[in-house]
């Protein structure tokens, strides 16, 4: 381990649990599905995320593949509860969008499987066929969400202009699809975080610390969203449509 290279993800294991109890005690008062799917995510994210950096932070290597293979376990719910949770707020009556939830669960834990049966615990490898079915199964849906939030945003922007779209509505969508976004970032970078894991046995922490950026940026994008303090809506609300959203 080069330095302290877990403390973005430690940092983001705390802020995603912190997000996921907030969304669900939301969730209780409000008794919707969309806070019940994310606040879900948002805690198996954490606990995930927990799981891969403990080894790390109490430098105990017989913990480390054990600790690994639980952080993926861990996961496996997330591209699914996301995928759910567009279909349900974006495309309800979309077949397609179905069949895309379904590739969402099987995809990542066929691969996570198949991986592990052959000996691949960890899943670092990019050069195991099974990491790219995990890898391209938990970045699609993700894809998937920014695509449809900035499709909407666009809409919600035309309405506002004409006074149509409350201006804190439209600049969700604008929030939630950079959530996604950097999501998908943050998925690109890990590869050449793994692919330097390979050569050299270790992480290193510049990638760890854009990896870790990226995921907490995207994470105070989903704060605003649903925990948006006061001064923040009257700033969108006194904003201009014209000036966007």
């Amino acid at each position: 381990m080069e330095g302290y290279a877990y403390i973005g993800e430690l940092l983001t294991s705390i802020f995603y649990l912190i997000v996921g109890a907030r969304l669900l005690k939301l969730a209780s008062r409000t008794r919707q599905l969309p806070e019940r799917l994310l606040g879900a995510l948002f805690l198996f994210s954490g606990a995930s995320y927990l799981a891969y950096v403990a080894p790390m932070v109490y430098d105990e290597d017989w913990l480390w593949t054990p600790l690994n293979f639980l952080g993926r376990v861990l996961y496996l719910p997330v591209p699914a509860l996301l995928a759910i949770f567009t279909r349900e707020v974006f495309r309800p009556d979309s077949r397609w969008a179905a069949w895309f939830v379904w590739v969402s669960v099987v995809l990542p834990v066929a691969s996570v499987g198949g991986s592990a049966l052959g000996g691949d615990w960890e899943g670092y490898s990019l050069g195991n066929p099974w990491f790219w079915g995990e890898w391209v199964g938990y970045t699609l849906p993700f894809g998937w969400a920014a695509v449809e939030a900035f499709s909407q945003y666009a809409k919600a922007r035309r309405r506002r202009k004409h006074g149509l779209c409350d201006p804190v509505v439209c600049n969700r969508f604008l929030l939630w699809g950079i959530f996604a976004a950097l999501s998908v970032i943050a998925s690109l970078l890990i590869l050449p975080m793994y692919a330097h894991y390979e050569r050299h046995g270790e992480f290193a922490a510049i990638w760890d610390r854009l990896v870790g950026a990226a995921e907490i940026a995207s994470i105070a994008a989903i704060w605003v969203v649903f925990f948006a303090p006061a001064f923040y809506q009257n700033w969108i609300t006194a904003r201009r449509p014209s000036s966007g959203g």
